[in-house]
């Protein structure tokens, strides 16, 4: 997938994420679904911030954590955003994803490797950036479910198109 293609796939598949952002009751925002979980804050926070961890990670390779286990960690102690401010981290973290990303030739992102604490080893450019899509869509559809748990009428419609 060239470059131009993925980064207009990518927006296709950011755009429910502010709609279902939306959705999250405010007086939900600390609600778990289980031990363990993200609270609907920490997912909204995590989801926005994770656009900004790929930019650096896919452009530079280089993420703010060096394992799995550090960002497992991380994770653990995650902060929790009110749904504005998760809206204003998601919009200005999907800029930086789209201008970062954006500025790569198309062979620095069809034939550069990079480090992707993820795999564990080097990955082409363009793995890294369909595991971003991955990364967010995973969150998205579990963001979903919370939403659901929480009795907020939902329907595929929400998921797909907000």
């Amino acid at each position: 997938m060239t470059l131009p293609l993925y980064l207009s796939y990518f927006d296709e598949m950011l755009r429910p994420t502010e709609p279902l952002f939306l959705l999250v009751p405010a007086d939900k925002i600390d609600w778990v679904p289980v031990e363990g979980a993200f609270t609907c804050g920490q997912m909204i926070a995590h989801m926005a911030g994770a656009l900004g961890i790929y930019a650096d990670g896919i452009v530079s390779g280089e993420w703010g954590f060096q394992s799995m286990k550090e960002r497992m960690l991380m994770n653990r102690r995650a902060p929790s955003l009110t749904v504005e401010e998760a809206i204003r981290e998601f919009r200005n973290n999907r800029e930086k994803f789209f201008a970062k990303v954006g500025a790569l030739t198309e062979d620095q992102w069809m034939n550069g490797e990079i480090v992707a604490p993820q795999f564990g080893s080097p990955r082409k450019r363009w793995r890294v950036g369909m595991l971003a899509v991955e990364h967010h869509l995973d969150h998205k559809a579990e963001l979903f479910m919370y939403l659901k748990l929480l009795g907020v009428r939902v329907h595929t419609g929400t998921l797909y198109r907000g």
